[in-house]
């Protein structure tokens, strides 16, 4: 099965149901959640690690970004200024990029909601950004107590993000297939009428 193919058929599936596929690791930190409802992001991981407050290797991630990427920020979970905005959602999204994942704080929700964009984040505030670095383009990175490698699968919903190795990524198809499966069998069973 192609990674491509993989990561599709993830995204069809609820990012609990993966969670559960990998023994309920790689769950992002709650805290980072969606910042508008209905939100679904999936991807493979082009990482930064960031001095907090400072989004210089953000923009430099940006450039390099390609169909297919979600942008992952380590922002050392700082809350006090934005590290992204509308204008930087709009470039990303350009580029072919489904979502930001970030480790600290975002502004222009609203905009980015608008634009169908996906952003989840820690916190959001207007306190815009400094651009002076320093800064790491795809290197291994951590993110809400989770690990995540460049090329890792980024799946997020309005329950939160799941991370799955890109090397596990087959069989934690598999597994999440297989849990849904079952959990629509019981919601029939029960006469629960819910679309997924």
């Amino acid at each position: 099965m192609n990674h491509d193919s993989t990561l599709d058929q993830l995204a069809e599936l609820p990012v609990a149901n993966i969670g559960d596929a990998m023994d309920r690791l790689n769950i992002v930190d709650a805290a980072i959640a969606s910042q508008w409802r209905g939100a679904r992001l999936a991807g493979r991981a082009v990482t930064v690690y960031t001095a907090a407050g400072d989004n210089a290797a953000i923009h430099e991630a940006i450039d390099q970004l390609e169909d297919g990427d979600v942008l992952v920020v380590n922002g050392q979970g700082q809350m006090h200024r934005a590290l992204v905005g509308e204008l930087m959602a709009g470039r990303a999204a350009v580029r072919g990029c489904r979502g930001f994942v970030i480790d600290g704080a975002v502004r222009d929700v609203g905009d980015c909601a608008e634009m169908g964009f996906p952003v989840f984040a820690r916190a959001v505030t207007p306190a815009g950004p400094y651009r002076n670095g320093p800064g790491r383009v795809n290197v291994d990175i951590a993110i809400g107590g989770v690990v995540v490698h460049p090329g890792d699968l980024v799946l997020g919903d309005d329950d939160g993000i799941a991370i799955v190795p890109a090397g596990e990524a087959g069989r934690i198809l598999d597994g999440a297939t297989a849990k849904h499966a079952r959990e629509m069998a019981q919601r029939a069973e029960i006469g629960l009428d819910l679309v997924h």
